[in-house]
């Protein structure tokens, strides 16, 4: 076995991944990983993962999710055992990262406390490797895990300065320059913005953490691009915190949740202008990018001369694949290129999860609407969480709102 919490929850089995289920099952899972090899009472399973807001049923949604994960995990009830009316997960030594990773870094302290600098950094530098982005991501505004979220950065960090250390003693002076200025860009997006480094910037911590070779391949001076000339993918990132929300927020986050898990969901977000639509999906756009998705943006024009479909040409120019044509305009063509669109989306999906926000859809032609809920169909397949945004004149409302989890309806603000 493989269990991953050093950035989303995964498990492998060989090269097998295991499905792992929804948000409460993944819960239960971390959970116990957290407690590997202890015996954890139902009760206090369900006082982590539910808290005061535990319903009657919780009991039985633990079964269920105990149930399901034997399914999936190899070893069945022997790797998750009842003990009376409690459940321990077995835990082999090394099958958890974070069990390797702490071991790689005591195995680099002791190098580096010897004075042996070379291993100190080969050490530290494969601990640091195994890091996949934030540790226990999906869980990052759960309670329980909290704690160990905090202990595993600040591991982290102490590891990242060990292993400076050592190659500083090796006299790699030049080569921990562009690694400073990863972790200066970091805290300047915290600062200023509230927010983590983006997938790129956090590939290239990785690449640089793990000294991967590539990253000697530099352009001459002469060759370099300019920043201008850097395609980035665009994406919409909250400006300031969003008070008043958290019922909507907490709806919107299990969405995330979900389509992190491979459920995709489409919510409709109703309310007059100035409600404050936009401003709720700029809030979660920016919790998703945090944990790993890509945020796709479009948006209805009502100035007039726009192409078809216009709204879904935007949010997919940010795609790796070229939007599709509508080869023949019946019923069977267009069905061919709803079909078309939805795979796309899927392949996307497949390679990361995304979130995709449909703005000022009161403005937006039919047919995208109609593309909509053609794509809403076939969500719960895909690591995709939809917003439709739009007024209250938006057509096709009530057709969206069949396909969508729930419509939040935004009262203006004085």
């Amino acid at each position: 076995m493989d269990y991953r919490i050093l950035g989303p929850l995964e498990a492998f089995d060989g090269a097998r991944a295991i499905s792992l289920g929804g948000a409460r099952q993944r819960g239960v899972l971390a959970l116990l990983l957290l407690h590997g090899n202890e015996t954890l009472t139902s009760d206090v399973i369900v006082d982590e993962l539910w808290g005061d807001d535990a319903p009657p049923t919780a009991g039985k949604v633990l079964q269920n999710c105990v149930s399901a994960l034997r399914k999936e995990l190899p070893g069945g009830a022997e790797t998750l055992r009842t003990v009376g009316g409690a459940y321990a997960l077995r835990v082999v030594a090394d099958t958890l990262d974070r069990d390797r990773f702490e071991r790689l870094l005591a195995e680099g302290r002791a190098a580096l406390a010897a004075g042996d600098g070379a291993a100190a950094s080969e050490r530290l530098t494969e601990a640091l490797a195994i890091w996949r982005g934030a540790p226990l991501s999906d869980f990052s505004y759960e309670p329980f895990a909290q704690d160990e979220i905090k202990r595993l950065e600040e591991l982290r960090l102490g590891a990242i300065e060990d292993r400076i250390e050592a190659d500083l003693a090796l006299g790699r002076h030049i080569e921990l320059v562009p690694e400073e200025a990863y972790r200066d860009a970091r805290l300047r997006l915290l600062a200023e913005l509230g927010i983590e480094p983006g997938r790129q910037l956090h590939e290239l911590e990785r690449a640089i953490l793990s000294q991967d070779p590539t990253l000697d391949a530099l352009p001459s001076r002469r060759t370099q691009v300019r920043p201008a000339d850097i395609d980035v993918p665009r994406g919409r990132l909250a400006s300031s915190p969003l008070v008043g929300r958290d019922d909507e927020l907490a709806l919107l986050e299990a969405g995330i949740d979900d389509a992190l898990a491979g459920r995709g969901r489409l919510f409709v977000v109703v309310g007059d202008a100035g409600a404050g639509k936009t401003r709720l999906a700029d809030e979660v756009a920016s919790r998703a990018k945090q944990r790993g998705s890509r945020i796709l943006w479009g948006r209805g024009w009502d100035g007039g001369g726009a192409p078809a479909y216009w709204p879904w040409r935007q949010a997919m120019r940010d795609t790796r694949r070229t939007f599709p044509e509508l080869e023949v305009d019946d019923k069977a063509g267009r069905f061919r290129f709803f079909e078309a669109v939805t795979e796309a989306l899927r392949a996307e999906a497949a390679e990361q999860p995304l979130l995709l926000v449909f703005d000022d859809l009161q403005a937006a032609d039919e047919d995208s609407l109609l593309l909509l809920e053609f794509v809403a169909s076939e969500l719960p397949e895909m690591a995709a969480l939809v917003l439709a945004l739009g007024r209250t004149d938006t057509a096709r409302l009530d057709e969206l709102g069949r396909h969508a989890t729930e419509t939040l309806r935004l009262e203006s603000r004085p």
